[in-house]
């Protein structure tokens, strides 16, 4: 029997469309779970773009011992194929001083939803802590370069896989990044943006990975001699009725031996 024969006969190809398609109901759910497991937090690019500080002006002086920071944080979805459900973004703005790191306000972003391959900005503005001004936080920083501030981004994220629509478990982020502001500008210093580093990644165990690499190879090794098995058992089958057909006990009772 040839190849092209094979590709004829209808009971080939209905075993060859139930082998292909048991094999991708068997392995799409795992490859899905082994897809959402193993993205981390680290695929999320998280900067602060823009950070100025200036004194916040009131009609009555009732802010007179407070200032406002403007910020602009950029977030990126680095993922080829997952888009991202963000929680709320908290942000901590604290200074580093001589007796350790000084809050000095808070701000909360919405959640929102942002698509594969996809970035956003996000302007706001924090008023600090009242009897936190620049000018009393200056005064309290030796350092006469400029002034460091800590930003700390606490959030928790959802990955939902393109083509299922799946989503992960909620992963947990805890980013932070240093910014100097200088004290004459009140601006950062850096003129590019100041990455975040995230302190909690998630991976999957590469003994995971391989143990459902194994099962494919396994698995596809299994149905290709199952195949072969049922071409073998058709090509006796075949010669043999072709045997009985032309008179040829002996080699049809060779054959049918060799079947049974």
């Amino acid at each position: 029997m040839g190849h092209s024969e094979d590709i004829l006969n209808p009971v080939y190809q209905l075993v060859k469309r139930v082998c292909g398609w048991t094999l991708i109901f068997l392995y799409f759910p795992p490859w899905i779970w082994l897809t959402l497991s193993r993205v981390d937090q680290s695929s999320i690019s998280c900067s602060i773009e823009e950070f100025y500080i200036a004194g916040l002006q009131s009609a009555n002086f009732s802010n007179f011992n407070q200032s406002i920071i403007y910020f602009k944080l950029y977030l990126g979805n680095n993922e080829d194929n997952m888009a991202v459900y963000y929680e709320n973004l908290n942000l901590t703005f604290s200074y580093y001083a001589s007796t350790g790191i000084v809050p000095v306000g808070n701000y909360t972003i919405p959640g929102f939803h942002q698509g594969i391959k996809k970035n956003t900005d996000r302007n706001a503005y924090v008023v600090t802590t009242p009897g936190y001004s620049w000018q009393e936080i200056s005064k309290k920083v030796s350092s006469p370069s400029g002034v460091v501030f800590r930003v700390d981004l606490g959030s928790a994220v959802k990955f939902r896989e393109f083509f299922s629509k799946a989503k992960s478990k909620t992963r947990k982020i805890m980013a932070w990044a240093d910014v100097e502001v200088d004290r004459i500008s009140c601006k950062k210093t850096s003129k590019k943006g100041i990455k975040l580093k995230h302190m909690i990644k998630h991976h999957v165990n590469g003994w995971v990975t391989f143990v459902f690499i194994f099962m494919i190879v396994a698995e596809l090794n299994g149905g290709v001699a199952c195949i072969l098995s049922l071409r073998r058992q058709r090509f006796f089958f075949q010669y043999y009725s072709r045997a009985r057909e032309s008179g040829c006990c002996r080699a049809g009772s060779l054959v049918e031996s060799l079947v049974s």
